[in-house]
């Protein structure tokens, strides 16, 4: 049978093909410079320029300016199987992305530090094609958050250090679906702010706090969609479909995207003059993450779609070894619950699962100012299931980062 493509259809699609995009904007390894002990340590390190991201705080260990200059490439792989028909499976719709970041410290008096940094926060370049079970809502898509994070800190004591900063986050969503005759381009700015405290309890040991703010995107743009007829899978028992027509059209539209709060604490322990462990404990509120909505032609209101996420806790332990006065080597395993274990609220844009973090890495000391640090890190996100909008199967998902970060210390 053949029935109208109405307009709130087409905003139903657009929200299903928008409903895991949250779970995709936070990517670790992209901006804190702890990728070898696989995060751990993060909110506590104070050795280089990347400590104005990670903590603030941490500035107030820095003698002098500092900068810090990361180039790496992640290669991300997301395979679908589908549990009814396995022509309907998909090819890798991952792949090799590169990225950087880059930091700067100046030291303004004794007490007072500036940091800036500049970094993806996360995202994802995902290209699926026509032929999968989930085609009608998402061919292809590109998510990217760049943020601009401004901060000072401040050396209260001699243990004791606060610091603070502005996130500034630079949002872009563009996406093809309907079987590659809709398209969608979306962009935002938006405003937040972090904080964090480092406490020297003795020479071997140091406690870190780093918070970074929820940031709401709230993104608007122009959606397209070329006239065509589509068939739309019914759910049900017994399989089916119904043929809808599309006309041509094209508007304005709006979809808000959040980044949870999460709060970090983190520990270094000089265990022996070659020896030190680090870790860190995390919490991510994505309940806060409730619903989504997506708006289209001067901001009408299609629908609303529950997330159903759950908050999120992180952990992770590493340890550093110094081989000889010049070469550090690095390793640590790092973990964090899933934020959606229900198949009927997965999406295809980016699937979530637990994800398990293995890492290894070393620092070389070129010279008294210039070190580079090498990092390798494998992280497993698991087999979540979907039963979602025609889309009844498995993902099998990993991503691998490698990357290499150049210190320098101007004194």
């Amino acid at each position: 049978m053949k029935t109208s493509y109405s307009l709130t259809f087409l905003g139903a699609s657009l929200l299903l093909a928008f409903q895991a995009n949250a779970a995709g904007t936070l990517v670790q390894e992209m901006s804190k410079m702890t990728v070898s002990t696989a995060g751990a340590g993060s909110a506590v390190l104070a050795e280089n320029a990347s400590v104005a991201y990670s903590n603030p705080a941490g500035m107030s260990y820095i003698d002098g300016d500092a900068l810090s200059v990361n180039a790496a490439v992640m290669d991300l792989d997301i395979y679908y199987h589908d549990d009814i028909d396995p022509s309907k499976d998909s090819d890798n719709a991952g792949g090799i992305q590169p990225y950087g970041s880059l930091y700067y410290v100046h030291q303004l008096n004794d007490d007072v530090h500036l940091g800036m940094s500049v970094s993806a926060q996360g995202g994802s370049a995902l290209d699926y094609g026509t032929s999968y079970a989930g085609a009608l809502n998402l061919n292809d898509l590109k998510l990217s958050v760049i943020q601009f994070n401004p901060s000072v800190s401040y050396q209260i004591n001699s243990k004791l250090s606060i610091g603070g900063g502005l996130q500034i986050d630079y949002a872009t969503f563009e996406e093809n679906l309907l079987y590659g005759q809709g398209n969608i381009e979306t962009d935002s700015w938006t405003l937040g702010y972090n904080l964090g405290f480092m406490y020297q309890v003795d020479e071997n040991n140091r406690l870190g706090v780093a918070y970074r703010s929820r940031m709401n995107h709230d993104l608007t743009g122009s959606f397209s969609t070329n006239a065509m007829t589509v068939s739309v899978p019914i759910p049900g028992p017994i399989p089916g479909s119904v043929d809808k027509n599309i006309s041509a059209m094209s508007g304005e539209a709006g979809l808000n995207v959040l980044n949870p709060r999460q709060i970090e604490v983190s520990g270094l322990h000089q265990l022996t003059n070659p020896l030190s462990l680090v870790w860190s404990l995390g919490f991510e509120q994505w309940s806060d993450n409730d619903s989504t909505t997506i708006s289209i032609n001067d901001g009408n209101r299609i629908s609303q779609i529950e997330r159903n996420f759950d908050d999120v806790w992180t952990g992770a332990v590493g340890a550093r070894y110094q081989l000889t006065l010049k070469l550090r080597v690095e390793s640590g395993i790092g973990y964090a619950s899933s934020p959606l274990d229900d198949p009927d609220y997965q999406g295809a844009d980016l699937p979530v699962d637990t994800q398990h973090r293995y890492s290894i890495g070393a620092t070389y000391l070129w010279s008294k100012d210039i070190s580079f640090n090498t990092y390798y890190s494998y992280v497993d996100y698991g087999e979540p299931e979907i039963n979602n909008s025609g889309i009844d199967g498995q993902f099998d998902n990993s991503n691998q980062f490698i990357g290499i970060t150049m210190n320098m210390a101007f004194k």
